[in-house]
């Protein structure tokens, strides 16, 4: 199971359950990340000097929710999602890619981040230039997020008729551990505009998905 680190720690395996989130290039304040960056490291201490390892999932919760209320907050940064069309193109982007790199569980795109659910789909054929690339066997998710933004990055810059980062470089990715967590990412991506007090159900929010099979447990 590849687990690597940059900003964020990233644990990965093939045909593993995910829950993801981009963000907007500048969406969040640099005393923010300075803040969160501080977060993580006291977390990281803490566990080299004994801390109790089984309160790792909590304390990754707890600073991926102060990162998700700041980018919910968050008034000064870019919010070029708002655009139908921006969004739309994310959409379709994310659909483009549905059944070939993952199983699409749900997805919900906010002004300034989007939050997406699914199953990496472990496909060894190498007939893509996906499964080609070396990295893929150890970080999947991080591959295939990569290309998706890459791609929407150039379209949506041609449509606003920009240059310059469009997504943060870096995700935050999350393996999904057990069907009761599974249930908590989807209802919570679903419910991000809810959340945000844009709306008084998901299903009202023009752009978030849910996959049939796990529409009863989110209504």
């Amino acid at each position: 199971m590849p687990f690597y680190k940059r900003n964020l720690p990233h644990l990965q395996f093939r045909g593993g359950e995910y829950f993801v989130t981009m963000r907007l290039f500048g969406s969040l304040p640099i005393h923010v990340i300075k803040d969160l960056k501080m977060l993580r490291e006291q977390y990281e201490n803490r566990i080299a000097d004994g801390f109790d390892r089984s309160l790792r999932s909590r304390i990754e919760k707890l600073i991926f929710l102060k990162y998700e209320t700041h980018l919910d907050q968050n008034s000064s940064g870019p919010h070029w999602l708002k655009r139908f069309d921006i969004a739309g193109l994310v959409e379709e982007s994310i659909h483009f890619r549905n059944k070939k790199y993952f199983d699409l569980y749900a997805y919900c795109i906010m002004s300034n981040h989007v939050h997406m659910v699914f199953r990496h789909i472990d496909n060894n054929s190498g007939d893509n230039k996906l499964n080609s690339n070396s990295e893929m066997e150890d970080f999947p998710v991080t591959i295939i997020l990569g290309d998706l933004k890459k791609f929407t990055a150039r379209k949506c810059n041609q449509i606003l008729k920009r240059k310059g980062a469009f997504w943060q470089a870096e995700s935050f990715d999350r393996l999904i551990r057990d069907n009761s967590e599974l249930e908590n990412c989807i209802l919570y991506t679903l419910n991000n505009p809810v959340k945000a007090n844009l709306v008084n159900h998901w299903q009202k929010w023009p752009h978030t998905y849910c996959k049939p099979e796990f529409l009863d447990s989110a209504r």
